[in-house]
């Protein structure tokens, strides 16, 4: 059996498709079959943060992956898999403002002005825009890559206020948070240990 290095690109990149589309396949599937509890808007908002979450960490865990394997192919899909992260997150604002608000301007307003965990959701949504407008080679290359490597840290700053804001909505059990939270730590201590080493 081929070992994952010899994968091609594009099997990858397939793979990576459908872990972006298959969420939305199975909350489509159990909103028309009436099996999203009993409150069905708030079950999609839910679940879309949640996917956009766990997809943000998986395309920050890109790098480290990358790092031990040498394999060429994750950074190439790493763009994709970010993507995919953008849309769910953008998806799960959207869910929010209408099946949660019903787009009630002056309530979003308001809970936004008065809401933390909202606050802390629109930062890491608005930090991860031009992360997404800049993720294109062409984008990349008027940059230059010292100044879209630093502009693409703040996917750690995002995903810490997505942690952050999931942590605040959690009323009683912490064991999914906490497991969020341990992951971005690992992968941001394997970033600065990354980093050290390289300069020496």
């Amino acid at each position: 059996m081929a070992s994952r290095r010899t994968w091609p690109v594009t099997t990858f990149r397939l793979v990576v498709l459908v872990t972006g589309m298959a969420p939305a396949i199975w909350l489509l599937w159990r909103w028309f079959e009436g099996s999203l509890g009993a409150n069905p808007p708030e079950a999609v908002v839910h679940f879309t943060g949640l996917t956009g979450l766990t997809l943000l960490l998986v395309t920050i865990g890109f790098s480290p992956a990358f790092r031990l394997t040498k394999w060429p192919g994750i950074m190439i899909a790493r763009r994709q898999m970010g993507l995919w992260a953008f849309f769910w997150l953008l998806a799960h604002m959207v869910a929010w403002m209408g099946l949660d608000q019903y787009w009630d301007w002056p309530w979003i307003m308001r809970d936004m002005m008065d809401l933390a965990y909202v606050r802390y959701g629109l930062a890491a949504l608005i930090l991860l825009l031009p992360l997404a407008l800049t993720s294109f080679k062409r984008v990349q290359q008027r940059m230059g890559p010292r100044a879209w490597h630093w502009l693409h840290r703040l996917i750690y700053v995002s995903a810490a206020l997505g942690v952050t804001h999931f942590w605040i909505l959690t009323r009683a059990d912490y064991l999914l948070p906490t497991l969020y939270a341990t992951a971005l730590c690992g992968l941001v201590l394997f970033r600065l240990i990354d980093a050290l080493m390289h300069r020496q």
